[in-house]
């Protein structure tokens, strides 16, 4: 990798700054039922600035997050309206939809619907829409659903899966968790997936959202027969009893009630290797484990050790664990481990999110320093080399995609109030080696 002279982000910010009337996009408010006021700005799409790794890219004025198909993005507004993205050639370039359609799924006795806009490729099937009181205001315990359409898992009679978010901070987060879940056939029509007949009513006057627990993560289970979920089943919120379980379903089409597979994991994460099912669990030394197990009467193996609490000290991203304090990425699946050096950030450098490509060689840490002051870092775990970045305009980081080619989009907040955004598009191939930026 050719060595560069150091960036120089003053007129960046400059730019950053002359970004804050970006159209709006517009995070909202689903605990208050009132029509939401927005602002006005120039549109600056199609004008970029570049430096040596970053450009601005002003098309896109929302968060770019994850689909399920490999390569493919999308953003949503609060409205519901749903564009797609690929990056070519280190740029955002939108993709045509393959269709939309609308849905109804019954949650807690209520009909929430949704249209849902999707993409369909060789390789799967991914497709999104959105339900708000905004957009719905007649359904009276729901105010937000984030709805979600895959292929569904092998075995079962409908072609797809519908998830359903209805946490509404999780809106602008790759990180969903899906507790309303249902099959979805041709005709659109819906059915409960999976047992629901011990599940019971919240103080909300609806169904419990910890009874059965989705992620993107565990979607990907082979041609197992029986699809592993996590519930709490502990009759209170997840959030209070901090008991968190891993069940397994009867298998395809058989609508039994759902058994206990491992006890009180430490993290919503698991996978499902040839070996068994690898997960996280406390240890007798206030740290822990990753563990795995074969069935549900198998006696757990312990795989690796760690010191810290997993909630506070580190960040799981795919198949792999985090450290923020001490910047090592250790592979569940594989078992190698890499070390971010942390040397190019200022002391006291601690990091909040951590963001991988598929393939985990390349990744983005966001943080601060002893200062306070943000800095971003981009890494290429192969080689070691990294770039640090500070500048406050980090602190506003809302989220970042890393391609396995070393592309790394970033999507900032225009100011605090997060209601417009802009993205930072470069790669990590072409950055400096080790050293330190200052805007």
């Amino acid at each position: 990798m050719a060595k560069k002279y150091k960036i120089v982000l003053s007129v960046l910010f400059v730019v950053l700054v002359a970004l804050a009337a970006v159209v709006v996009s517009g995070v909202f408010d689903v605990s208050r039922r009132v029509e939401q006021q927005t602002e006005s700005g120039d549109n600056l799409a199609g004008k970029s600035v570049y430096t040596d790794l970053y450009r601005i890219d002003t098309g896109v004025a929302l968060p770019v997050l994850k689909t399920t198909l490999n390569g493919l993005y999308y953003t949503m507004s609060k409205e519901g309206d749903v564009s797609f993205y690929e990056i070519e050639n280190g740029a955002l370039v939108k993709r045509a939809e393959t269709g939309s359609f609308e849905v109804e799924a019954e949650c807690s006795s209520q009909t929430l619907p949704a249209v849902i806009h999707y993409v369909e490729r060789e390789d799967g099937l991914y497709g999104c829409g959105l339900f708000t009181n905004l957009l719905y205001p007649d359904v009276m315990l729901y105010d937000y659903g984030f709805f979600q359409i895959t292929d569904m898992f092998p075995g079962y009679s409908s072609n797809r899966l519908l998830m359903i978010d209805v946490d509404a901070s999780r809106f602008y987060s790759n990180d969903k968790v899906f507790s309303e879940i249902f099959k979805l056939y041709d005709n659109n029509n819906t059915e409960h997936f999976l047992s629901e007949n011990q599940r019971t009513v919240d103080f909300a006057a609806r169904m419990k959202t910890d009874y059965k627990m989705f992620t993107n993560d565990i979607l990907d289970q082979g041609d197992n027969g029986n699809v592993l979920f996590f519930s709490s089943r502990y009759y209170v919120d997840y959030a209070e009893s901090g008991k968190l379980d891993i069940f397994t379903s009867g298998g395809a089409e058989v609508n039994l009630d759902n058994v206990r597979y491992v006890v009180d994991i430490a993290s919503m994460h698991f996978w499902r290797t040839e070996q068994g099912t690898q997960y996280f669990a406390l240890n007798d030394a206030g740290g822990f484990d990753l563990c795995s197990v074969a069935s549900a009467e198998a006696e757990p193996e312990v795989l690796a050790s760690f010191e810290g609490k997993i909630d506070k000290d580190y960040i799981v991203d795919g198949a792999y664990l985090f450290s923020k304090q001490t910047g090592e990425v250790y592979n569940v699946l594989t078992g190698e481990t890499y070390t971010v050096n942390y040397d190019v950030f200022r002391e006291g450098f601690r990091a909040d999110q951590f963001y991988i490509s598929p393939s985990g060689r390349f990744c983005v840490i966001r943080g601060a320093n002893t200062d306070n002051v943000a800095a971003c870092g981009v890494a290429d775990l192969q080689t070691g080399a990294i770039t640090a970045y500070t500048n406050e305009v980090f602190g506003y980081l809302a989220g970042a995609v890393v391609e396995d080619d070393g592309t790394v989009v970033l999507s900032i907040a225009s100011g605090e109030s997060g209601t417009s955004f802009y993205q930072l598009v470069g790669n990590v191939l072409t950055a400096p080696v080790e050293q330190q930026v200052e805007g």
